[in-house]
């Protein structure tokens, strides 16, 4: 991907308009395979940092679905997605559900591994 239209996502990203955030959030099923290695761990990366810290949570539905077609595009690999353990269980949704058990086991695992 062209990195003036990857920088301007990556900002939409880090938005303060929730919709903006949502908005790009969405758009990562559009260009998953148009992003380099490098740039979907990036993306990865950074979705998996900010979803924690969303307080919309039609926008964290969008985050977790981002990450959901990076890993179904094989896109997911060197990502690390162990911050997604620090969204509280009250604010996991039935929405949010299906993509918290997607990413369980992987969660689970970082989580071991860095206690090791």
């Amino acid at each position: 991907m062209e990195s003036k239209y990857y920088l301007d996502f990556l900002r939409d990203l880090l938005s303060l308009d929730e919709a903006v955030r949502t908005e790009a959030s969405d758009r990562v099923q559009d260009f998953v395979n148009l992003l380099s290695d490098t740039q979907a761990r990036v993306v990865g990366d950074l979705i998996a940092m900010l979803a924690p810290h969303e307080e919309s949570r039609v926008a964290l539905e969008a985050l977790l679905h981002a990450l959901s077609d990076l890993d179904g595009c094989g896109k997911l690999e060197g990502v690390d997605i162990s911050p997604l353990r620090e969204i509280s269980e009250s604010r996991i949704y039935v929405e949010h559900r299906d993509y918290m058990d997607e990413f369980a086991e992987r969660i689970a695992g970082a989580s071991n591994s860095t206690a090791e």
